[in-house]
C-alpha cells in the first residue's frame, strides 16, 4: 500500500511494525494488505468533526482489509470504537459467532500509553490470532502523532524500556515523567 511505512518487527508478539500517515480518514485505501491477513491496529485522530458516515467508512475499510483489534485513541474515540463495534456486528448479528474484532478506546490517556497497549495488550480474539502477523499505526490528520509512532515503533526496545521504567515511577512516586 503506497505510503505504507514498514518500521520494524516486534519479537514479542511476531507482529511486523507499520505506520500510514494519512491527512484525512477518506485517504485510507478502500482494501488493503499488509503481508498477513490480520492485523492489530491504532488509529489516531481527533474525530471530534467526524461525521458518523466518515467513521464508518473507515471502519469498514479496516475491517474489510483484515482488522482484528481495532484501537482508538484521541478526542472522541469512544465514539470511533463504537461505530468500529457497529459495522463489525452490523444490524443483525448471528446468534452465534465463533471470534469477534477486539476494540478499545484510549482517550484519557497519552498517546504513548496507548502505542504501549498496541504493542504489548492488544491481542486478538484466537478466532483472528494465527494469521495476526502485523501492526498498523495509523496517525489521521496529525504529523506529531505520526512522528511519536514512527519513532516508538522504529526503536521499540528503547520504547518499552521507557515506557515501563515511566509506569514504574509513577506506581512508586505518583505521576512520573515521561519518556520522549
Amino acid at each position: 500500500m503506497a505510503g505504507v511505512e514498514e518500521l520494524g518487527y516486534d519479537e514479542i508478539s511476531k507482529r511486523d511494525l507499520f505506520l500510514l500517515d494519512i491527512p484525512a480518514p477518506e485517504d485510507l485505501p478502500a482494501k488493503f494488505t499488509l503481508g498477513t491477513s490480520r492485523f492489530v491496529c491504532l488509529i489516531a485522530w481527533n474525530a471530534k468533526n467526524a461525521t458518523v458516515d466518515d467513521i464508518s467508512i473507515l471502519a469498514r475499510r479496516l475491517l474489510d482489509s483484515g482488522a482484528a483489534y481495532v484501537c482508538a485513541w484521541g478526542p472522541d474515540c469512544e465514539r470511533v470504537h463504537d461505530i468500529v463495534d457497529q459495522e463489525e456486528v452490523g444490524p443483525n448479528p448471528p446468534p452465534t459467532v465463533d471470534r469477534v474484532v477486539m476494540t478499545s478506546s484510549h482517550e484519557n490517556e497519552p498517546l504513548a500509553e496507548a502505542i504501549f497497549f498496541v504493542l504489548r495488550c492488544a491481542y486478538p480474539d484466537e478466532g483472528y490470532e494465527e494469521d495476526c502477523g502485523s501492526t498498523l499505526g495509523i496517525a489521521i490528520g496529525s504529523p506529531s502523532s505520526a512522528a511519536e509512532i514512527r519513532d516508538a515503533f522504529s526503536n521499540l526496545e528503547r520504547f518499552i524500556k521507557c515506557q515501563l521504567e515511566a509506569e514504574a515511577d509513577q506506581t512508586n512516586n505518583g505521576p512520573g515523567n515521561k519518556c520522549d
